[in-house]
């Protein structure tokens, strides 16, 4: 029985309510009150500020606050601060004529960038409030992965225009933080995969989820996402399985950190055969994101024989080949 049939038939003691916004779904409290905020200020605002790390859903975020609001009808476009700021901005701006402009990344603009965006919003405020004619979104959204008051106090952002961006913002919080969403996420995603594979997934087992919830999820509920998409494509059940998730290692997710430095046993001077066996094939598995089944066909062999020699990383992986 899946986590979800499980919240269906009650047996989870002290869950909480299932909450919706839209295409938005959780059962954290920070999330339910995040999504009361964005539906009481979705009919009035005009300039708004998304905050959280890379994966926490600031792009769904400002799509549902953007479906919610006075202009739902017209373009939501989102666009690189940074190309905004030094590109051609016009085109943009009659793409989303009295829609939602979505510039993300502000966070990343340098000292020129930042006074051409100051100037530009001053310019926009002052045609959008005197309804003059002309192509021009009603709303500008905008995203960082740091808080912008916090770049604003280290002098990484002026003042002015942190003003500006931070009168109205809502911030995303780290899966992490807000871990009573990770079964409802998980369930949502594989039901939602296993439609769009045309493969008749019910859920995900308990030992599946156990392993879930385990995780850091460092790359927030992007990962998760493309960890359940991975495992609808592995599953040979109508249950997601632990031998269907295969988790990202840290640095695949998190890039600046370095790996700790291999021990001289595992290096690529290793003459020793089944180590080297092993370690080829957790490259193979390494540039395909963890999906077993395109490493095994790049290997050339089944996905039996991969799970096999993926076990014998402490004992003869030829063995496994024969």
């Amino acid at each position: 029985m899946g986590a979800l049939t499980q919240w269906n038939n009650g047996a989870f003691s002290g869950a909480r309510q299932i909450h919706r916004l839209g295409s938005m779904l959780a059962q954290s409290l920070v999330m339910e009150r995040l999504f009361a905020r964005m539906r009481q200020t979705a009919p009035h605002v005009r300039i708004v500020a998304f905050e959280g790390e890379a994966g926490t859903g600031k792009m769904l975020a400002a799509q549902t606050l953007h479906a919610f609001g006075p202009v739902s009808r017209a373009n939501f476009v989102p666009c690189p601060a940074s190309h905004f700021t030094t590109g051609d901005v016009q085109p943009l701006l009659e793409e989303a004529s009295g829609g939602t402009l979505f510039l993300t990344r502000v966070g990343d603009l340098g000292p020129e960038q930042q006074s051409r965006l100051f100037d530009f919003l001053e310019w926009w405020e002052h045609r959008s409030t005197r309804n003059t004619s002309g192509h021009f979104p009603q709303q500008i959204f905008f995203s960082s992965q740091q808080p912008i008051r916090k770049l604003s106090a280290s002098g990484r952002l002026r003042a002015d225009l942190c003003y500006r961006l931070t009168a109205i913002r809502f911030v995303l919080p780290p899966l992490r933080e807000r871990r009573e969403d990770i079964a409802l996420l998980a369930e949502h995603f594989a039901l939602q995969f296993g439609v769009e594979q045309k493969k008749p997934i019910r859920g995900i087992s308990d030992t599946a989820l156990q392993r879930l919830l385990s995780h850091s999820w460092p790359g927030n509920v992007r990962e998760l996402q493309m960890t359940i998409s991975n495992a609808v494509l592995e599953s040979e059940s109508q249950w997601i399985r632990p031998i269907d998730i295969a988790l990202l290692p840290l640095e695949a997710v998190r890039p600046a950190i370095r790996p700790a430095a291999p021990q001289a046993e595992d290096s690529e001077e290793d003459p020793n055969l089944d180590r080297m066996i092993v370690r080829h094939v957790r490259n193979v598995l390494a540039k395909t994101g963890g999906n077993k089944l395109r490493a095994a066909q790049m290997l050339g062999i089944s996905r039996s024989t991969l799970y096999r020699l993926l076990e014998s990383s402490s004992g003869p992986a030829v063995k496994a080949l024969v």
